[in-house]
């Protein structure tokens, strides 16, 4: 032996000695395993002397809760250490000592257990202990932490056995939604597919047809495999009462699906249809083209249409002024026969500067308070731009003596006001409102 490691050797004798000094029992076990660690690491083969002064300070700890977490505690150090299976042994103790206690302190400890043997690669054992947990939903979050476990390391089965054990939701549903989420992963989409019925936590459910969705549209799956997912949600929603139809194709639209989402959902007969176009098409709001390519796939009622069509246009008109959106305004235009549905087709167009065609959709526009907005919307816009003579060009348009009085006055007055808004048209119906009521009013009084 050389002179370094002599000495090194008195350093480690004389420090194992002066720690076993230390008055606290508990202390002075988790300093020798400590120990032993440092002394291994320093490449000192006499490092395993160290593990069995922790061990042996055991016996001086007289707090049995102390005693399980020091068994805890030695039992990782000599995991690092790499002796798995003096580790796996003292964690079996420290398991054993611990269903020797009772009620909360004793789950409380076996969590502590079941973690450390995770940590050490031990997923068997750690199922094992979380049979003797007491609560309920301690037990089930622990059952949870091992199948997560398990699904990391790609042990599928595993990971099911332990979701089979679990009795509580959301947690039965959270596990199931991470087997399920491996499973995709691995294109494996029929053993996917059998995980759905046993999702029934409405979020994890959601979230995993979403994730469904998206993983499919990854792996360029034939259609015939969407539809098998189709089929389930539909099922799973009558089941649920809830439209979970929508999850799965928010998952299709996100990965820039449009197409096949609205073909899917012109095949569905689930209530709330225009309500879930509607959703959709609002996730496609900044992707202009993938929203022309959904609107035109879908096949609706005119009723469905017209709902749709208007929340298309007031998110587009919440924003800045954007020729991008004409194609599918003009087909929504095109499409409909509500009035309301054209006005805001026509103040789009005229907020773009296509101030022809914004009067060719206002034109068939009959109702005078609606045809007042429209042609408004015009003359705000053309007035924004200068074009004073062509405002009240617009305004003339309002052939009823009421409305047209109103737009004219209305007009006027902001010619005089100077600059105009960015959305002077919500303004102008305000006051149209305003004016409709207090007319309203004269008209119940005579």
């Amino acid at each position: 032996m050389e002179k370094g490691q002599d000495k090194n050797e008195d350093l480690y004798r004389e420090v194992l000695e002066i720690a076993g000094d230390i008055p606290d029992p508990y202390v002075r076990t988790i300093t020798f395993a400590r120990l032993a660690i440092k002394m291994k690491e320093n490449g000192y083969k006499g490092y395993m002397r160290a593990f069995r002064y922790a061990i042996s300070s055991l016996d001086y700890i007289d707090n049995p809760i102390l005693i399980v977490r020091a068994m805890v505690s030695i039992a990782r150090y000599l995991h690092v250490a790499g002796a798995e299976e003096l580790s796996a042994n003292m964690l079996h103790r420290a398991y054993e000592a611990a269903t020797l206690l009772k009620g909360n302190v004793k789950d409380r400890l076996l969590v502590e257990i079941i973690r450390e043997a995770l940590a050490s690669g031990r997923g068997r054992d750690a199922i094992l202990y979380a049979t003797d947990i007491e609560d309920d939903a301690i037990r089930n979050t622990s059952l949870l932490e091992i199948a997560k476990y398990f699904t990391k390391k790609g042990d599928l089965r595993s990971a099911k056995t332990v979701l089979s054990s679990i009795t509580e939701e959301p947690t039965k549903s959270q596990a199931a939604f991470e087997i399920l989420k491996a499973h995709l992963e691995r294109e494996e989409f029929a053993s996917a597919l059998s995980l759905l019925p046993k999702i029934e936590n409405s979020y994890w459910l959601e979230l995993a047809l979403e994730e469904t969705a998206k993983r499919l549209k990854e792996a360029s799956t034939p259609y015939a495999t969407y539809e098998k997912f189709v089929e389930a949600a539909k099922e799973l929603s009558e089941r649920l009462g809830k439209n979970l139809l929508k999850s799965f194709l928010a998952g299709l639209v996100e990965k820039g699906e449009a197409k096949s989402a609205a073909e899917i959902l012109n095949s569905s007969k689930l209530p709330g249809i225009a309500e879930l176009a509607s959703y959709l098409a609002g996730l496609l709001i900044q992707r202009p083209e993938k929203l022309h390519e959904f609107v035109t796939s879908l096949r609706l009622s005119p009723e469905n249409f017209d709902v749709l069509a208007k929340s298309i246009l007031d998110s587009i008109l919440e924003r800045r002024p954007s020729r991008s959106y004409q194609e599918t305004v003009e087909y929504l235009g095109r499409n409909t026969e509500n009035e309301t549905v054209l006005v805001k087709v026509s103040t789009y167009l005229a907020k773009i500067g296509e101030f022809d065609l914004a009067e060719k959709f206002a034109d068939p526009v009959e109702d005078p308070y609606l045809r007042s907005l429209a042609f408004g919307a015009i003359a705000l816009e053309r007035l924004r731009r200068g074009d004073i003579d062509g405002a009240i060009d617009a305004v003339k348009n309002v052939s009823d003596r009421e409305w047209g009085s109103w737009l004219m006055g209305e007009i006027l007055v902001r010619i005089l006001g100077g600059s105009i808004g960015e959305h002077p048209e919500r303004e102008l119906e305000e006051s149209a409102t305003l004016h409709k009521k207090e007319r309203d009013k004269s008209a119940n009084v005579l």
